[in-house]
């Protein structure tokens, strides 16, 4: 026979999940598919306009809103703890923002280290006799990887008629870089004013190359914060993986009792606070 007292709570739950369901079908519908415009806007500006990948932005989202659900199934099932299934879901949450944030960092970092040569070689092509445009061109031909992507949208979008100015705002925008902002728009100056087009590309590049230096100094000289920050994240886990193997028994009351959920959660989010701080402080702009 059940106990009184678990029972009603149990039929408090049914009830509540049904009020649940209901108000989520009645009201959630609409903030749903505005959540799914918004994440596909977001997921369209990386992927399609920065990253040039030819993936449709609804499939993105549907696939992370169900990798969202199968982490949080398999782990509660694994696990038999809903808080646990519900703090994988959470991270899940946040691994597709994160993975296209890096994929977006790094191919801008690429951009900049191969901006340098990229200039040099227009200078080149300017002063073998050929315009702007075939100099383009000659980077479209010779260069690898993100540098090509780009300017061959620049050169597709001026045959289709734009003008080509504003290609290159375009593509200024898109790459969000302060370099090649600053490098489309000392081309623009000098297509309205004119003057000697190597010159300008050769000062350009020599500016361009100072920046870069300064940026590498600055970053060798707050390697050793950031490190500092990514080991304070990593040796709470260690540690964990430690006490595990010395001391299962007491280690495992963190994931069991509710206290040691409270406790570990509440250490979670000051240690994730404490990382992205630092990592924060050793962010320096020129």
């Amino acid at each position: 026979m059940l106990d009184t007292p678990h029972l009603g709570l149990r039929i408090f739950a049914c009830l509540l999940m049904m009020a649940g369901v209901y108000l989520l079908i009645r009201y959630g519908i609409g903030p749903g598919k505005r959540w799914v415009n918004r994440q596909a806007v977001s997921y369209d500006r990386v992927l399609r306009r920065q990253l040039l990948l030819d993936i449709d932005p609804i499939h993105a989202v549907w696939f992370n809103i169900g990798s969202v659900i199968i982490v949080f199934l398999a782990t509660t099932f694994l696990t038999g703890t809903l808080i646990v299934g519900m703090l994988f879901a959470g991270v899940t949450v946040f691994i597709p923002h994160f993975t296209i944030k890096h994929l977006e960092v790094k191919r801008r970092e690429k951009l900049e280290r191969q901006l340098v040569d990229g200039l040099t070689t227009l200078a080149s092509g300017t002063r073998a006799g050929l315009n702007l445009v075939q100099s383009m061109q000659l980077i479209v031909d010779n260069y690898k990887g993100p540098m090509q992507q780009e300017f061959r949208q620049i050169l597709s979008e001026y045959e289709m008629g734009l003008d080509l100015n504003l290609a290159l705002r375009a593509a200024s925008n898109r790459i969000g870089s302060m370099l090649y902002r600053l490098t489309f728009t000392a081309i623009e100056m000098h297509r309205v004013r004119g003057g000697d087009s190597s010159e300008s590309m050769d000062r350009l590049a020599e500016s361009i190359r100072d920046i870069q230096r300064l940026e590498g100094k600055l970053d060798a000289i707050t390697s050793q914060g950031r490190l500092q920050a990514l080991f304070m994240a990593a040796m709470p886990v260690v540690i964990i993986f430690m006490m595990f193997f010395l001391l299962p028994d007491h280690t495992r009351l963190l994931f069991t009792d509710p206290r040691g959920r409270i406790m570990l959660m509440v250490c979670v989010l000051m240690i994730a606070g404490g990382y992205f701080w630092i990592r924060k402080i050793m962010q320096v702009d020129i």
